[in-house]
């Protein structure tokens, strides 16, 4: 994601990384690196701090490091619970956020935080935690979330969000076994859930384009949004109008309903539809 936005012109020449982001390249992907940066990472090790791939392959002139403690070299200390100082608004082109904010209490205020830390023109990039990751920190989160904080009225442009599917809940011990761009729930008009074996990861770029009063609305979930702003009463079925006026049709739900073959249904219909066999909801990428 990175790579992909540096060569398309994305600005990165002062960047901030949240918390101090360890390079865990496999061999494959060490070899990608290398072709899109020829010469690069010479005597790569393992674990190795980010800071040579920002500068070698981002063209990244300056780097810091914002944590609650310097026991990782940060240089910007600062607790993501509280509001971040005036002389941090506005100053970074490019803000990393590789696995912070499922560790951070006061969820709003941080990401609020990285927002307000973006330059009017500068991008997040940001991996979280979604799936299977349950004690890994205080939250697991959902496409939703990302959808409707980084809105136009936030300021900010969303690019793609991508579900990265691993093979561990140590999501570094292998390359990523699949990646799915995640469908906006407001625009599939529906909740988009996901039951997986897998632990999964969200990524994401948020482009900053305008200074804002964040979040003077409310985020809301937006299928409970569009119900509470029309008459409109959520669909009961999926099956086409012309079946559901038929007699027989009507007769036989009456009769299924509340049956338990009708919640065995209901429940394989679920388990479908909130996985990666929904192309409705996850187009792999």
């Amino acid at each position: 994601m990175l790579l992909d936005a540096h060569r398309s012109g994305t600005a990165m020449d002062h960047l901030l990384m949240i918390g101090r982001q360890s390079l865990l390249l496999h061999p494959k992907e060490l070899r990608a690196v290398r072709e899109v940066c020829p010469g690069a990472l010479v005597n790569y090790k393992w674990g190795e701090y980010a800071d040579r791939f920002f500068a070698e392959c981002l063209g990244v002139s300056r780097v810091n490091t914002l944590d609650y403690s310097s026991y990782e070299g940060a240089d910007i200390l600062h607790d993501l619970n509280q509001p971040v100082p005036a002389h941090l608004k506005g100053r970074f082109d490019a803000l990393v956020e590789g696995g912070s904010l499922e560790h951070i209490f006061h969820f709003p205020v941080a990401i609020a935080n990285l927002m307000q830390m973006t330059k009017v023109g500068g991008s997040i990039f940001a991996s979280t935690v979604s799936n299977n990751l349950c004690g890994h920190g205080f939250y697991q989160f959902s496409p939703e979330l990302i959808f409707r904080v980084f809105t136009a009225e936030n300021g900010f442009e969303l690019g793609k969000v991508i579900a990265l599917e691993a093979r561990y809940p140590g999501v570094e011990l292998s390359p990523t076994s699949s990646a799915f761009e995640v469908a906006d729930p407001a625009q599939v008009r529906g909740r988009v859930g996901l039951i997986t074996r897998r632990p999964v990861l969200l990524c994401f770029k948020a482009l900053k384009i305008s200074e804002a009063s964040l979040f003077s609305t409310i985020p809301m979930q937006s299928d409970y949004a569009a119900v509470w702003s029309s008459n409109d009463k959520p669909a009961t079925s999926r099956m086409p109008q012309w079946i559901r006026n038929l007699h027989l049709y009507s007769s036989f739900r009456t009769w299924l309903s509340g049956t338990s073959l009708d919640r065995w249904l209901t429940g394989q219909r679920q388990l479908r539809e909130f996985s990666f066999k929904n192309k409705r909801f996850f187009k792999k990428v």
